[in-house]
Formats: structure tokens, C-alpha cells, sequence
């Protein structure tokens, strides 16, 4: 390894250790440094971005933060909520793969009928039917209790937050392990007014940082935002505010 590159790893581990990292919900604000402007041109074509030819239902800052999250804390299960086309799941096990992590995936959706294809075709991603407001269906206890941490557990649904924060906090969850709410920014939120078909979705989704917030002030001990990925892109300089978390 070469010199300089020597000296930036070790930048990088000292970020990565940095005492101040993990932070409270009560000591972050509900805000971005990207303003709302900035997100109708972020968020105008992402439909048209892709993986391996399937939409790629992540922001564009996600699609940075992601593979660093998940080379630092290699997670053994990935479970995601709101698995769309499978676009997402297909890129987290590429991502898995080309960073020599084995790791199992799930992709749960009410509708599976919307999956690609191709995504149907990888036998890397489990996609799995299921209602988030049933859970203990889709993900009984035992089932949980089988699968190796770390886990990353991601919210992408729109639905039911807090039930599904609960479910996953009594029912696995330990030190180490990741949960993300996706699409907790409010400015993106703005951006899409009108232009969103489901209005209850749009509604809901509008809430999404006022539901988190609530439910971390009664977590604030076990879950603490990662302000490393957080802020990479500035303060919340993501689709993803103040709900990167970690579980401790």
C-alpha cells in the first residue's frame, strides 16, 4: 500500500472512531444543508436510474453512504421493507458479493407482482409476500431468531413506522445491528406535492420524521444516529434524515 494511501486510512479509521459519532435524537434538528430546492432535481429523474437495467429506488447520496455502511459493519442478514421491483435487493447482493461479505438478503413486499424479472431470477435475494402491519407473519420470532447478526434492517415501506420499529426492536435487534428509515426528509417530501398518485402514502410518508423522531425520544438510550454517515454529505444530506441508526 502505498504511502498517501497509508495516510488516509488512517484519517478514515480516526473519523470512524471519532467520541462524538453516535448522537442522540435530541441533539439533531429536523433540517438539511441540501435545500429543499435542491431535491426536485434530485429526486426529478430517479426513476430512469437503474441497476443492471432494474430501477434503483435509492437516492443518489444513498447510493454513496450504502457500500461504506455496509463494509464497515459487514452484515450477515439484510432485511428490507418495501421491496418494490427488487432493483435495491439485486445491488445489495452485488454490493455483498464484491466486498467478499456472505451475507443473506430479504426483500418483503406487498405486491410482488411488481418485481423484475431479473430480480425474480437472483437467487441471492430472498423476496418474500407479506404485510407490514403483520409482521409475526412475514417474520415470525423463531424465523428471526435464526438469522446471524449483524443485521441491517431497512423501512421503505411508507407504512406503519412505529409497529414496525417496535416489532423488529422486541423481536432481534441487539448492540451492533443497523436500522434506516428511508424518506424521513422532509424537503423531498415538499418536492413531491402533486406529484404523487397514492395521496394517503404521500401523507404518510410526510410524517415519517415526526413518527421517528417520537419513537426515538422513547429509544434514545438503544438508538443513536450515525452521524458519520449521516452527515456525509453535509448535515442530513440525504433522502434518510437522522435515521441512520444503530442499535446499542
Amino acid at each position: 500500500m502505498a504511502y498517501q494511501e497509508i495516510i488516509q486510512e488512517a484519517k478514515h479509521q480516526k473519523e470512524l472512531l471519532k467520541a462524538d459519532r453516535f448522537v442522540k435524537i435530541s441533539a439533531r434538528e429536523d433540517k438539511s444543508d441540501l435545500p429543499a430546492p435542491v431535491w426536485e432535481h434530485l429526486l426529478k429523474n430517479s426513476m430512469l436510474q437503474s441497476w443492471k437495467g432494474i430501477i434503483l429506488n435509492k437516492g443518489v447520496t444513498e447510493i454513496g453512504i450504502y457500500p461504506m455502511l455496509l463494509y464497515e459493519i459487514k452484515p450477515q442478514t439484510i432485511i428490507e421493507i418495501g421491496a418494490f421491483n427488487g432493483g435495491s435487493g439485486v445491488w445489495f447482493a452485488d454490493c455483498l458479493e464484491m466486498m467478499g461479505i456472505k451475507g443473506n438478503i430479504y426483500g418483503v413486499d406487498i405486491d410482488l407482482s411488481l418485481l423484475d424479472e431479473r430480480a425474480k431470477a437472483d437467487s441471492r435475494v430472498n423476496f418474500l409476500q407479506g404485510d407490514c402491519n403483520k409482521l409475526n407473519e412475514v417474520f415470525p420470532p423463531e424465523m428471526l431468531a435464526g438469522f446471524p447478526h449483524p443485521w441491517l434492517v431497512i423501512e421503505d415501506a411508507h407504512v406503519n413506522l412505529v409497529a414496525v420499529a417496535d416489532y423488529f426492536d422486541n423481536n432481534g435487534l441487539q448492540s451492533g445491528d443497523y436500522l434506516i428509515i428511508e424518506d424521513t426528509n422532509k424537503y423531498m417530501w415538499e418536492a413531491w406535492q402533486g406529484n404523487w398518485e397514492d395521496g394517503e402514502e404521500m401523507k404518510k410518508g410526510s410524517q415519517k420524521m415526526d413518527d421517528l423522531r417520537s419513537w426515538l425520544k422513547n429509544h434514545e438510550q438503544e438508538y443513536l444516529i450515525d452521524s458519520y454517515y449521516q452527515d456525509m454529505y453535509g448535515y442530513n444530506g440525504s433522502k434518510n434524515w437522522n435515521s441512520i441508526l444503530k442499535r446499542f
